[in-house]
Parts: C-alpha cells; structure tokens; sequence
C-alpha cells in the first residue's frame, strides 16, 4: 500500500573544524571538514496536494518563541520546495509522476546560520518524496546539486569527514559532544564568506579527529571565522562572549554566523547557555548534543 504522508526529522549539522583548499574549476571550494550531527531538528511532512494548488509549504510553530517570530521565505526560494520541484523531475525522467505536494515545516534550526538548517530541509524532502513516490533516484547526487551541506544531511551518520565541496562524506567514529550553541541574530550567507576568505586565504590545521576521538577537546580551526568575524560584528561578538565563559573550546560553525563551545558535559553546556541567555536575550542560545 502507497503511503499517504511522510514524516522527516531534519538534524542540524556542525563543523568540527573547516579547512579550505582552494577554490575549484566549477567555483566552488575543496573542503576538509568534520561534520557531526546535532539532537536539534527540524520536521518535514509531506502528503499529496490538490492538483491545481501546485507546491506549498507552509510553516508550523516549534514552541521556540525566539525562532517562532522570524519571518521565513517559504515560497520558491525554500529548500523544501526547490527538492520537491529536483525530485519530481528526476523521478519523471525514470517514469514516475510526482504529484503537487503540501509540505509541513517546523523550524528549530536557525536559518542563515551555519548549521545546514536549510540543507538538512532539503535532505529529509528528498527522503520523504522518495518514500511517497519511489523512482530508484541517486539521492546524494541530486542533494548535492541542491547544497553542498545535503550529501551529509542524507547521509543519516553522527559524523563524518567531508571533502569535495561536500559530496564526499566518510563516517568518521566520534563520541557525543556537550555543546553551548550562540546565533546571534544575523544571517551570514555562504556566498560571503566564501568571499571574504578568498579576499584573505587562510589555512587551517586539519580538523582534529583523532584528539575527539580520544575523548580531548582541542580547539575547533575554521579558516572563514577569521574572515566573517572581521566583517560581522556580532559573530566576533558571539565568539567573545563564549571565550568569556572559559569553560571549554570555542569556534564558529560553517560559515556562520553561529558560534559554539564545546563543554565538559551536558550539565555544563545547560548552565552556560542559562547565563549566556540571561546576558542577551536578543541572541538565541542552545545547549545541544551531537550524535
């Protein structure tokens, strides 16, 4: 029996350290980087629509107040959508028709913030679609032409290397990680910083594998931190409020703007994201977990 709907978890990814090698024939950037999946998600739900409707997502409250009242661009420009509209013609292609789609959102990822919000949207559609409407797709390669974070989004691992501009993703064996995390109210598209490091190339050491996975906690190395911290003040902001606390490493995500600490433990992380949003309200601050 066909299903009716499908239900996705959407996780939120972070970079454990970001190396960038250089910049790549098609434009993108060769990228040596340690991705972990975090306990914050979002929720896709997909069912079939009223044929002459076509495609809409519409947005459901998380209970996050702080996220709940940030306007969202939930038309063509959504992940969501750009995936139904990449499945649907791929599936097309293999003999399967995919029919308009009513898509359920809820966000509890940050968006414009380094942690894959949108990417991981786009993976648990394409998941979802292929459930509803099976058609033998290369997943990964159609996530990819969507983002470069979809490939470890669809990969459903805790952690992995990735290199390439994303694409390519090893599963990497890491333990859970205490984190603090700090998006502090401003969107950093990945155009920019991209940008911005090539104005100023920076390089990195590799990202630390071996140290996490001896249960040590070396300092995360993000080659775009330097470059977007100098030009957005408040991810330097951010990165100095976590130093403040000296409780553990602190670095940026992605290519921000959100920032993190990595605690001693969950207790740890609670107490400091408690102080940390007593101090800015205007900022959203998360204790959360990888694996």
């Amino acid at each position: 029996m066909r299903l009716a709907v499908a239900v996705e978890a959407a996780p939120a990814k972070l970079n454990l350290g970001l190396r960038v090698l250089g910049r790549r024939p098609d434009g993108f950037h060769e990228l040596d980087s340690l991705f972990v999946r975090l306990d914050l998600a979002d929720s896709v739900t997909l069912r079939p629509a009223s044929a002459a409707g076509g495609d809409a997502v519409t947005r459901a409250p998380a209970g996050d107040d702080w996220l709940d009242g940030r306007p969202l661009d939930t038309g063509g420009g959504n992940l969501v959508t750009r995936a139904l509209v990449a499945y649907r013609r791929a599936a097309a292609a293999r003999g399967v028709a995919v029919p308009p789609v009513a898509a359920g959102l809820v966000k509890r990822i940050p968006w414009g913030a380094g942690l894959a919000g949108g990417s991981a949207d786009a993976a648990a559609t394409l998941r979802g679609a292929a459930r509803l409407w099976p058609a033998g797709v290369d997943l990964p390669a159609l996530g990819a032409e969507l983002g470069s974070d979809v490939p470890f989004c669809l990969a459903g691992v805790p952690a992995a290397r990735v290199g390439g501009r994303g694409e390519s993703v090893a599963e990497v064996d890491l333990p859970p990680l205490a984190l603090v995390l700090v998006y502090p109210a401003v969107e950093v598209s990945a155009a920019s910083a991209f940008g911005w490091w090539a104005v100023e190339p920076v390089d990195v050491p590799p990202p630390a594998e071996a140290d996490l996975r001896a249960g040590r906690r070396p300092e995360p190395r993000n080659a775009l931190e330097g470059p977007v911290a100098a030009r957005v003040p408040p991810v330097a902001d951010a990165l100095a409020a976590l130093r403040s606390l000296r409780l553990g490493p602190v670095a940026m995500s992605g290519s921000g703007s959100t920032c993190f600490l990595l605690a001693s433990d969950a207790a740890a992380a609670q107490a400091a994201a408690r102080e940390l949003r007593d101090r800015r309200p205007d900022w959203w601050v998360r204790a959360a977990r990888s694996g």
